[in-house]
């Protein structure tokens, strides 16, 4: 991946000493921009294992920039959501909140070099070997959710876990198989919770306190690019 920036710190006034450093998941840095260094160096950045230093720099005018790039290797997901839908539905009748979120979900790493084979990807995963490839994710829910469901446009999924207790909940998901680089996996999760975790009243009013965005917990990040968020009141809300 590259990550482009500016060797300079964007300030409005002059600095007059600075330094910026970047610190790469691995020492595989493959390509780097170099600029003209000062002093005994002669130029910048400075390598030590996995950390670039450009810099130090004197007499920084305000509002200067100097940009460059870096390259680095990363063998983690990339994942993209390029929309997500996502629907709190309050009922009064059995005192419950139901929620449900649509995902279109795209890996936007390297694509594969050859064609996929389910069959030696099942071999390999008795040797476990380094991949970039999706194959699960972690949803931590409210505490007190239940009926947790995870679909995909084929029916539900099997490949799921879900474990609750007072504390919290957890979904842990498994898709339907292994999302590589360039892949797009549309699914749908969803879960109920009891009202009385996310409602109150306040002076005679009803209030909904719920999180905007429950999404996948990866330790990599996730991505989102359109968010849509409904919520569906009971019949004669006003």
């Amino acid at each position: 991946m590259t990550y482009a920036f500016s060797a300079y710190c964007q300030s409005a006034y002059p600095t007059q000493k600075q330094k910026t450093e970047v610190k790469l998941p691995s020492s595989d840095a493959p390509d780097y921009t170099k600029i003209p260094g000062n002093g005994d160096t002669k130029e910048f950045p400075v390598k030590q294992g996995s950390k670039l230093t450009y810099g130090p720099f004197n007499e920084v005018p305000a509002g200067a920039s100097s940009p460059v790039k870096v390259r680095y290797e990363f063998n983690k997901p990339v994942t993209h959501i390029s929309e997500l839908d996502r629907d709190i539905e309050v009922s009064h009748w059995g005192g419950n909140v139901a929620f449900e979120e649509r995902y279109t979900l795209f890996h936007h790493g390297a694509n594969l070099s050859a064609q996929f084979s389910r069959v030696k990807w099942a071999q390999s995963q008795y040797f476990n070997p380094q991949t970039f490839a999706l194959k699960e994710m972690k949803f931590v829910l409210g505490a007190g959710s239940k009926d947790a469901y995870f679909t995909d446009v084929i029916g539900n999924v099997s490949t799921s876990r879900f474990r609750a207790n007072k504390r919290e909940a957890i979904l842990e998901l498994k898709p339907r198989y292994p999302i590589f680089g360039g892949w797009k996996y549309p699914f749908t999760v969803g879960w109920n919770a009891d009202s009385g975790d996310y409602l109150k009243t306040v002076n005679g009013k009803y209030l909904l306190k719920v999180p905007l965005i429950e999404g996948p917990k990866q330790a990599e990040g996730v991505e989102y690019e359109h968010v849509n968020v409904r919520v569906v009141l009971p019949e004669g809300a006003e």
